[in-house]
């Protein structure tokens, strides 16, 4: 058992980030204690709970069931990433993506679309279509396949290259105008 003690100055707000780091929100160094706490929990196959002084629960991890299913969302999205494979001899042709954090994102395509697709080889594309969508454990989620029903390349412009081509086709000029929030006011409608 491990005994943290509080100064009752920070104790509220230290409660507010422990209640709040289960639902996602807080810093990233929170949720990635809080993650990598759930991470161990579950391979020791146990739980846990955080109690105050009084031994009232503030936070609970319940021991995680072996045959526990994940939760599994059927629904229409996108990904994108660069294309590294298309390919193979049935009707529905395997299409690989690798995501922006060295994932491999795998679709599957119609003969017609895989056909298109082959030309953007190892380039950057976005993909969408209706897929099936894995929640994992500690609240992450991860395609599982993707039927790819449309597909667009997407520009490998550095951002500098397009604020460039952005500044050279002009546009307005706010600094120029005697009322640009009245402007930008009436442009909203």
């Amino acid at each position: 058992m491990l005994n943290v003690d509080v100064e009752e100055l920070h104790y509220q707000k230290v409660l507010s980030h422990v209640r709040e780091v289960p639902n996602g929100m807080g810093a990233k160094k929170q949720l990635t204690a809080y993650r990598n706490l759930r991470k161990l929990l579950d391979e020791d196959g146990t739980g846990g709970a955080i109690l105050n002084d009084s031994d009232a629960q503030i936070l609970s991890f319940r021991k995680r069931p072996d045959d526990e299913k994940p939760l599994v969302v059927n629904k229409v999205g996108s990904v994108q990433g660069r294309l590294y494979r298309v390919g193979g001899k049935d009707d529905t042709i395997p299409v690989s993506l690798e995501g922006a954090n060295g994932e491999t994102l795998r679709c599957e395509a119609s003969i017609d679309i895989a056909q298109a697709l082959s030309a953007l080889l190892f380039k950057q594309v976005r993909v969408s279509g209706h897929g099936t969508w894995e929640r994992s454990s500690q609240g992450t989620w991860k395609l599982k396949k993707l039927r790819i029903e449309s597909y667009q390349e997407l520009d490998a412009a550095k951002v500098g290259e397009v604020l460039g081509r952005l500044q050279s086709i002009g546009g307005l000029k706010w600094a120029d105008m005697d009322d640009p929030h009245g402007v930008a006011r009436d442009l909203r409608g």
